[in-house]
């Protein structure tokens, strides 16, 4: 990291966040994984109070993680501003922290700590011209294109429901979409939280009350091709976004 300038990178991806014109990538690439989360340290601190985490697959291989603002987490049912026309969702579920967990927390003090769980969705939204050319590590200095988390209804009984597939569905402006659900479960999130408290903390970033984390797609990345209205349900709980 010697030659690179985090700041200035992360100068470039904020500038897109206010309206500038995406480019194809950061004029220098982060040159390893530490230099991208240094990026994403200055991105944080350009957009105020972190308090959301993803967990991310950097080239479909390796498990790391992007952090975003408490800003671009809203409830279900809110209109949202727009997004670009390649923009994509997922469908998730999040874990919400009902207590700090410090670097250094085992399973069981993570699995403590989880307060409740949400049918939730992701917003996907790349600061680059087209996410799949910028450079990989470009993509995880951009916190791995998240644009935002809409938290739906709690799931009941989560310790089971995660485990497996959970029949999700998926509509775009009131029309079903043919989806194909992958299982996440909660064994491998609690895996990552445990991991993710030592992580967050070394960033200085540490783990509070009320945080954040989503588990990965359980559904997607879908291009939303436009809908204005965004709705994903389990069972009886739902969540939906709808954009200006």
């Amino acid at each position: 990291m010697s030659q690179f300038d985090p700041a200035a990178a992360a100068a470039t991806i904020l500038a897109v966040r206010n309206g500038a014109e995406r480019p194809a990538d950061l004029d220098q690439t982060p040159p390893d994984t530490d230099a991208a989360y240094a990026v994403q340290r200055e991105v944080i601190a350009g957009l105020g109070q972190g308090g959301a985490w993803k967990i991310a697959m950097l080239e479909g291989r390796h498990r790391h993680t992007g952090v975003m603002p408490r800003s671009e987490i809203s409830m279900w049912g809110e209109t949202r501003p727009a997004l670009p026309k390649d923009a994509c969702v997922e469908v998730e579920t999040a874990l919400i922290l009902g207590a700090d967990l410090p670097a250094g927390s085992d399973a069981a003090a993570a699995r403590a700590a989880v307060a409740e769980v949400r049918l939730a969705l992701e917003l996907v939204s790349s600061r680059f011209a087209d996410r799949t050319a910028a450079n990989p590590l470009s993509g995880m200095a951009d916190n791995f294109s998240s644009a935002g988390i809409v938290l739906g209804d709690q799931i009941e009984e989560w310790d089971g429901t995660l485990e497996g597939k959970m029949d999700l569905r998926l509509s775009y402006d009131g029309t079903a979409v043919e989806v194909t659900e992958v299982a996440q479960p909660l064994s491998g999130a609690i895996e990552f939280l445990v991991w993710l408290a030592d992580h967050a903390e070394a960033q200085g970033l540490p783990l509070r009350r009320g945080d954040v984390l989503i588990t990965g797609a359980r559904i997607g990345p879908l291009p939303m091709n436009g809908a204005t209205e965004v709705r994903a349900s389990a069972g009886s709980a739902e969540v939906s976004v709808s954009f200006a």
